[in-house]
């Protein structure tokens, strides 16, 4: 099986340094964890990388029975850091053989 989810991956570097430059902060970088999302189909069937950006914060809640509602700046700061991505996506992506 190939690993092409972690944090040495090309991808996922250019994710933490586009994130950095849109954010102004460097980011906890992680090896992907699954969960319930099918990231396997991407990355074991695929071979593609996957990069996942949290939109919220550890404490929020947000899959609770009470969840406390999504705050502004939370969406503000994902939205930007998502937007900055995408930007630099555009602009000077890896090559697609990495």
């Amino acid at each position: 099986m190939r690993r092409v989810s972690t944090p040495d991956n090309p991808w996922a570097k250019f994710a933490a340094a586009s994130i950095e430059k849109t954010g102004g902060q460097q980011p906890n970088m992680l090896p992907n964890l699954g969960g319930s999302l099918p990231n396997e189909v991407f990355t074991d069937i695929l071979g593609m990388p996957t990069v996942w950006v949290p939109h919220s914060y550890a404490a929020c809640s947000q899959h609770a029975p009470q969840r406390a509602p999504a705050g502004a700046g939370g969406a503000r700061l994902g939205l930007r850091l998502m937007t900055g991505i995408f930007w630099d996506v555009g602009v000077n992506a890896p090559r697609a053989d990495h």
